[in-house]
C-alpha cells in the first residue's frame, strides 16, 4: 500500500507502455554465501507477494508469511489488511512485479541481522484514474506513472534470522531514485 503511493518516477526518457514478462536470467553469484543467498530469495519472493495483486483476487496477507512474529504483530493492530483490501478493491489495481536488482546486503557481524537495498521493477497494469493521480502527485516528478508503465522502487528491508530463518523485520520504499522507463 505505501509502497505504491510513495513511488516517485525519474525518467530514463523512455517510456515502455505495455509490462509483459521482462527477459532476464537468475544468476547465483558464486561468491554469495548461503545467508546472502536465502535473503535475496527471501527479499525476492517479498517483491513479488508484495506487487503481484489483482483487485479481483485479491490475497491481502499474500507476504504475511515473510515477517517476523512482531512484525506481523505490528501490522495487525494496525489493521494492515483491511488497509490493503480497500486501497485495491477501492482503486481497482492490478499490479505486477517484474524484477528486481541487488544494490547491496549487509549482515551483522553475528549474521543475525541484515539490511537489504534492492531496486524492484513493476507496474500497475490497471487502475482507476483517481489512483494515477493520487500515485503522480505523490511522486511530485515531470513524468507520470500510467497503466502499464514499468517504474522502479528501491526496497531497504531489515531483516533478521528467527529460528534459523530469515525474515523481513521492516520495510521501506524510497522517495527517491525512482525511475520510470524500460529495463536496463
Amino acid at each position: 500500500m505505501e509502497v505504491i503511493q510513495e513511488t516517485l518516477p525519474i525518467s530514463d526518457g523512455t517510456i515502455k507502455k505495455d509490462c509483459g514478462q521482462v527477459d532476464s536470467e537468475v544468476v547465483t553469484l558464486t561468491n554469495d554465501t548461503e545467508d546472502e543467498q536465502a535473503i535475496k530469495g527471501l527479499s525476492k519472493d517479498f517483491a513479488k507477494a508484495l506487487i503481484d495483486r489483482d483487485f479481483e483476487h485479491l490475497d491481502s496477507r499474500a507476504e504475511y508469511h515473510l515477517y517476523t512474529v512482531d512484525y506481523l504483530i505490528e501490522l495487525i493492530k494496525k489493521n494492515d489488511e483491511n488497509g490493503t483490501i480497500k486501497l485495491f478493491n477501492e482503486n481497482k489495481i492490478k499490479s505486477k512485479y517484474e524484477d528486481c536488482e541487488f544494490l547491496s546486503i549487509t549482515l551483522t557481524a553475528e549474521q543475525e541481522q541484515a539490511e537489504v537495498v534492492y531496486n524492484v521493477r513493476s507496474c500497475v497494469v490497471s487502475a482507476d484514474d483517481k489512483y494515477f493521480k493520487l500515485l503522480n502527485k505523490n511522486n511530485k516528478k515531470k513524468n507520470a506513472i500510467s497503466a502499464g508503465t514499468p517504474f522502479s522502487t528501491i526496497y531497504t528491508l531489515s531483516v533478521k534470522k528467527e529460528r534459523g530463518t530469515w525474515k523481513i523485520d521492516k520495510f521501506k520504499a524510497s522517495e527517491e531514485n525512482i525511475k520510470i522507463g524500460t529495463h536496463s
